[in-house]
């Protein structure tokens, strides 16, 4: 793994102002902390790195979206969404877009940014293992850069994606060295593409690549990059 010179400021932060990890499994499946820890601590980091981080969406995910043509009033789901990189790029799209986290202040940036738009972004306070997803409810599914244990939602997020429906996931994959994400900073979950496998049998595989790549925290590390389409 090639470290860029210095950390980026949120990073940076999380290190100084937190002092802690925001989630602490190991790369093994491992209970995540308490919902209304996470929330504090990313709270803490978005109000502390507001204007400073990234609004940029996921590379991987602008690249999937050139080759989809949303239907009249499709919908996305961002998982994970924060202060809505991602989900203000789903509904510049033409997707009618809702951005879950638990991040009330991150939230709260997505909302303003999307009010100031004029974009379809809703935005959902919720812990995601306790959400809804519904049933064939969802044309677009968004798992980018997601630190916690994923295996419980996979099957759900193939339940919720309507025939046609997308799945866009990006993670740091299993291999990786060390305990930590490339930042240094936060503990995660690393994702094994063998998990994919059963919750997305019959998927049209759009992309699956395995590699080092640049990530969000400004450096390198092996990336998991994987869209498929519901049959």
């Amino acid at each position: 793994m090639r470290i860029s010179p210095t950390l980026p400021f949120p990073a940076l932060l999380l290190g100084l102002a937190l002092g802690a990890a925001a989630c602490r499994s190991a790369p093994a499946p491992a209970p995540a902390p308490p919902t209304r820890d996470v929330a504090t601590e990313y709270d803490l980091i978005y109000a502390i790195a507001n204007g400073r981080m990234s609004t940029a969406p996921s590379p991987f995910l602008v690249a999937t979206l050139r080759r989809l043509h949303p239907p009249p009033g499709a919908t996305a789901l961002d998982i994970g969404g924060g202060a809505g990189r991602n989900s203000l790029y789903l509904a510049r799209r033409g997707y009618r877009t809702t951005d879950l986290d638990v991040s009330h202040i991150g939230l709260d940036l997505a909302r303003q940014q999307a009010a100031a738009e004029r974009l379809p972004v809703a935005t959902v306070a919720q812990d995601v293992n306790t959400f809804d997803f519904g049933q064939a409810r969802w044309d677009l599914i968004a798992l980018v850069d997601f630190p916690f244990p994923y295996r419980a939602l996979l099957p759900k997020i193939a339940a919720g994606l309507k025939p046609g429906g997308v799945v866009v996931i990006q993670a740091v994959a299993v291999g990786q060295p060390g305990a930590e994400s490339p930042d240094h900073v936060l503990h995660y979950t690393y994702m094994d593409r063998r998990d994919l496998a059963a919750p997305f049998a019959g998927f049209q595989v759009l992309h699956d690549e395995q590699g080092e790549q640049p990530t969000v925290w400004g450096v390198q590390a092996l990336m998991l990059r994987f869209a498929a389409r519901k049959p």
